[in-house]
């Protein structure tokens, strides 16, 4: 058995190495972002610090990161225009220590985004053979109209058009799922709107992970909540201390059940 275990494990080394290397390595007109504890870089190139231009920064945008994506996306534009090919997609990944903060890995993602990188994979830790997809969310429009998460968005904020959010309410459950620092581990909170009204949200409180997936799994089944517009939709949502080593199993627990997942973070 022992035997067994070595020729599997000096099968799996290789393989695993060659998963990083072709990760984090950039082909022409891509990006690889690496983000650890000490310092982040860019294609190799070490940028900054973590502690002083992320995890000490009040501002969700990573200035020194921020500058560089947007060169590298100007140039990747222009020749792409040479060319004759679409630029409106370009490859871009993101590598992050397990041991980082959510605060960090929050900040970092939403730069990529203003930057213009929407789209992207991303690996927490060292399983660079599964990594994981992202789709960020476009900004709202102002000019936005119908019935949207952006016109429903608005309606709270000014809580003015009763009828708007009673048909927000009838038409989105909101499901969220928020992970928070519970003293030397987490608890888990599910939030959604059960019952089609305004003010309508109902929320669970959970220590352990598996008493989640029940929930999410009862929520799927239930007939009076499958016609929603968004049910196929999760927000998850982390204390900043979170580690990110506790968001990874979560996403690809969601993504089994075929939710779209947005993040966000806990004031």
């Amino acid at each position: 058995m022992r035997l067994i275990k070595l020729f599997a494990l000096l099968f799996l080394l290789p393989a695993c190495g060659n998963a990083e290397k072709d990760f984090m390595t950039p082909k022409q007109g891509e990006i690889v972002i690496d983000v650890n504890n000490d310092e982040y870089s860019l294609n190799g190139n070490v940028i900054g610090k973590t502690i002083t231009d992320i995890s000490n920064s009040d501002d969700l945008l990573i200035l020194p990161l921020d500058n560089q994506l947007k060169a590298m996306r100007r140039a990747y534009q222009k020749e792409a225009l040479r060319k004759g090919i679409s630029a409106d997609e370009s490859n871009a990944r993101l590598h992050v220590d397990e041991n980082l903060s959510y605060d960090v890995f929050y900040k970092v993602m939403t730069s990529m985004g203003i930057s213009g990188y929407l789209t992207f994979q991303y690996v927490i830790g060292s399983n660079f053979r599964e990594p994981l997809d992202m789709k960020l969310p476009e900004r709202c429009s102002p000019l936005s109209s119908g019935i949207n998460s952006c016109t429903c968005q608005r309606a709270k904020l000014r809580k003015q058009n009763t009828e708007l959010l009673k048909e927000c309410a009838r038409k989105f459950i909101e499901l969220f799922l928020a992970i928070k620092p519970n003293g030397n581990g987490v608890s888990y909170l599910v939030g959604l709107n059960e019952s089609g009204l305004i003010d309508g949200k109902k929320i669970y409180t959970y220590e352990n992970i598996d008493d989640v997936w029940k929930l999410i799994e009862d929520i799927r089944l239930r007939r009076d909540l499958q016609d929603k517009e968004d049910r196929n939709q999760i927000i998850v949502v982390l204390g900043k201390d979170v580690l990110v080593k506790n968001l990874a199993p979560v996403v690809k627990k969601l993504k089994t059940y075929g939710y779209k997942i947005q993040f966000s973070t806990l004031e």
